[in-house]
């Protein structure tokens, strides 16, 4: 969630602190919240509690005697999986769950997130540096590459204190097998001088989303690079090129497609194989996992970096060093 704080040592006397939701918390000050999933905003209440977290040994439980969160109305989790009662805020924001914790516990603020592919496993999220143990003896932060975070510049939605609170990076090109795509306006890989475009990191969306043009010239040199033994197949909404799977050999990085890659502001590229860019849609049917948003994406952003891009794969949201690493 994406949070505005308010100074509590005003609640005493200032008329916006007034009692609203009696099963939450009482004589709390008012909080505006807003949801990304469904994408909501509603009134709350600031709210705070201890808070305990296992240390990365897994040995040991550490306190912080009072963690500030917003607490507001059933509708603003409605659509979470079942069970699930509340979202933890991992934004670049002043108030997040990472900015509280690197202050309480006086380390740089940054942490690790891996999210796993399978509904049999957990992924993890590392609060601090490393080392962040993903299988034994393997700690997946020392092999990491980094690029720059970059700061919108432009406010958004009036916010002031945090103009931009999401993680954006700096695309310059993108490559299918090896070869530099043509046929779209590169510059829509960057914030333009309205604060529009760029390109962002969620893990809300559960697939990467794309201006039309830009999804276009992927699909159509991801289709062309495919082996021609691969036959195209009727697509599966939302995606549009699907594939039959009986052609395509599996290998360790996932089905045997074309990589697709993101050349980077800092000149390194993010590969994507297989396992992150097809989705199984039914069987012997593969699809590429990538979706036309329409001429400018949600929230105005050309390339929107989702959940199944990003799964099994180590990131590092480094705020004090304004970087990202990934493997």
């Amino acid at each position: 969630m994406q949070d505005r704080l308010l100074n509590t040592t005003e609640c005493k006397t200032d008329s916006f602190c007034k009692p609203q939701l009696p099963g939450c918390y009482n004589n709390a000050c008012r909080h505006f919240i807003r949801s990304p999933i469904p994408y909501v905003a509603d009134d709350g209440q600031l709210s705070a509690d201890v808070f305990k977290i296992h240390s990365t040994n897994a040995k040991n439980v550490l306190t912080v005697p009072r963690l500030y969160f917003p607490c507001g109305r059933n509708r603003l989790v409605d659509g979470l999986a079942s069970g699930v009662t509340g979202m933890a805020g991992l934004g670049r924001t002043r108030v997040s769950l990472p900015a509280q914790l690197s202050s309480y516990f006086k380390f740089d603020n940054k942490f690790g997130l891996c999210l796993s592919s399978s509904t049999r496993s957990s992924g993890a999220v590392f609060f601090g540096d490393g080392p962040y143990t993903l299988l034994p003896n393997v700690d997946a932060s020392s092999s990491l590459t980094y690029t720059p975070l970059i700061v919108n510049p432009f406010v958004v939605f009036g916010e002031n204190a945090d103009a931009s609170s999401k993680y954006y990076i700096g695309v310059k090109s993108i490559k299918v097998n090896g070869k530099h795509v043509k046929g779209y306006n590169e510059t829509l890989l960057s914030v333009d001088d309205q604060g529009e475009g760029e390109t962002v990191i969620s893990t809300v969306n559960p697939y990467t989303i794309m201006n039309t043009s830009i999804y276009k010239a992927i699909e159509a040199a991801f289709v062309k690079a495919m082996p021609k033994n691969v036959e195209k197949v009727t697509n599966v909404a939302p995606f549009g090129a699907c594939f039959s799977s009986k052609n395509i050999r599996s290998t360790r990085l996932g089905p045997d497609v074309p990589s697709i890659d993101l050349v980077l502001q800092s000149k390194n590229v993010w590969r994507i194989n297989g396992a992150n860019s097809m989705v199984k849609v039914k069987k012997n049917v593969l699809c590429l996992g990538f979706v036309d948003a329409g001429p400018l994406g949600p929230n105005r952003e050309n390339v929107v970096i989702g959940g199944h891009q990003i799964e099994d794969n180590p990131l590092q949201f480094d705020i004090s060093a304004s970087r990202l690493g990934f493997s």
